[in-house]
């Protein structure tokens, strides 16, 4: 790690591109402090990557675990189709509404089943899932 990323505020700034105002700093720093997580480089990196995918998460916790799970899921090298991301889906007990899954590819361009989509450009889509998965769950009692 170099000099300018020690500070965990720097490192958030870089990653961002841009300054952050104090107030914007300190609502970061109170919501990772909330959730009972460190104040360090890497962890408001996760942050901002987060914020940036999926910026209405309801949950800091629940979106860190969504976003790590959907990496892991997702270490293969080659392309994977929209009939193997249901296939994902599936496996994890999801099954949303078929508007669900076209809302999640949106950015995307739209799903279609048979359209190839890089693994690294999934990761939110399947984090979202993961959160539609948890809330969900708690709804209905599960």
């Amino acid at each position: 790690m170099n000099k300018c990323t020690n500070d965990p505020r720097t490192a958030y700034e870089l990653f961002l591109g841009k300054r952050c105002s104090d107030t914007h700093w300190s609502k970061v720093k109170n919501e990772l402090s909330g959730q009972g997580l460190s104040i360090d480089s890497e962890t408001v990196v996760m942050y901002g990557k987060i914020s940036r995918i999926i910026p209405r998460a309801s949950g800091l916790i629940k979106a860190l675990e969504a976003y790590q799970k959907a990496e892991t899921l997702l270490i293969t090298p080659s392309k994977i189709t929209g009939s193997e991301v249901v296939d994902i889906l599936a496996r994890q007990g999801i099954s949303p509404h078929p508007a669900t899954i076209s809302r999640w590819f949106k950015y995307l361009g739209g799903f279609r089943k048979n359209r190839s989509y890089l693994p690294e450009k999934l990761v939110p889509v399947l984090a979202k899932a993961f959160i539609y998965q948890a809330t969900n769950s708690q709804k209905l009692g599960a």
